[in-house]
């Protein structure tokens, strides 16, 4: 059972028989402010590194589904008209996101015959600029077109 001393400044305690000074309770209170703090910092620095990551998960999926979209237009375009119309192309896909293709002739060696393979090749880079850092992102794929079977 504490009482509150004649004085009003101590706590003392009836069964125990000792003081209880006001400074303890300032020190506690500056170790649950330190503890607070640090687990604050330790949160703002866990999330800055989850933001790069997520940013780079971010790039890898979006310039997969650019580099397909980009690829369907690429054979369109070369199913449609003929190879020197739709040789070269490059769309903006949003503000931060740039893609190209294209198509260039490529000689296939095969080790097992002795003959080449005459192939038509589709080269795809989509081009990021990212707004945490001043690299650019790149991401390129490469399809090789058969055109003696038109499989692709």
């Amino acid at each position: 059972m504490l009482i509150r001393d004649t004085k009003g400044s101590d706590f003392i305690c009836v069964k125990c028989k000792f003081q209880i000074k006001h400074g303890f309770i300032s020190l506690y209170a500056l170790l649950v402010t330190l503890a607070i703090s640090l687990s604050v910092l330790h949160t703002v620095r866990t999330l800055s590194v989850k933001q790069d990551i997520m940013l780079m998960l971010y790039f890898q999926k979006q310039s997969h589904l650019y580099a397909k979209t980009l690829h369907d237009i690429a054979l369109q375009c070369y199913k449609q008209y003929d190879s020197q119309s739709c040789k070269k192309d490059s769309i903006q896909f949003d503000p931060y996101f740039y893609g190209e293709y294209i198509f260039h002739d490529q000689t296939i060696k095969e080790e097992k015959s002795q003959h080449d393979i005459k192939a038509q090749v589709l080269d795809i880079s989509i081009h990021s600029q990212t707004l945490l850092s001043t690299h650019p992102l790149r991401y390129a794929k490469r399809y090789i077109v058969d055109i003696e079977k038109g499989d692709i």
